[in-house]
C-alpha cells in the first residue's frame, strides 16, 4: 500500500489498513522504531476499561458461582 504526504506533512492510511485495523476518526497510531531497520506503524491499542458498556447485554445477570458451574458442565461435553 502506498499513500503520499500532503503539502502538510499530513498522510493519508489507505481505506483497506483503516478498515483492517478498525480505525475511526480520532484513533491513534505509533511510530516504532526498529533498529537498524525503520520503523513499523501499528494502531494504538487502548486500555481494556475504555470497552466498558460498548456491549449491551440483556439475559439474566448470573454470579461467579453460576459461571463457574455452566464452565464446568460444558467441558464435561467436550473431554
Amino acid at each position: 500500500m502506498e499513500s503520499t504526504m500532503s503539502v502538510k506533512g499530513q498522510f493519508t492510511l489507505p481505506k483497506a489498513l483503516r478498515e483492517i485495523w478498525h480505525l475511526k476518526t480520532g484513533d491513534k497510531i505509533i511510530f516504532e522504531e526498529i533498529e537498524n531497520v525503520g520503523y513499523v506503524i501499528r494502531p494504538r491499542i487502548t486500555n481494556v476499561l475504555s470497552l466498558k458498556g460498548c456491549v449491551s447485554y440483556q439475559g439474566k445477570l448470573l454470579t461467579i458461582d453460576e459461571m463457574n458451574d455452566a464452565i464446568a458442565v460444558n467441558m464435561k461435553d467436550h473431554l
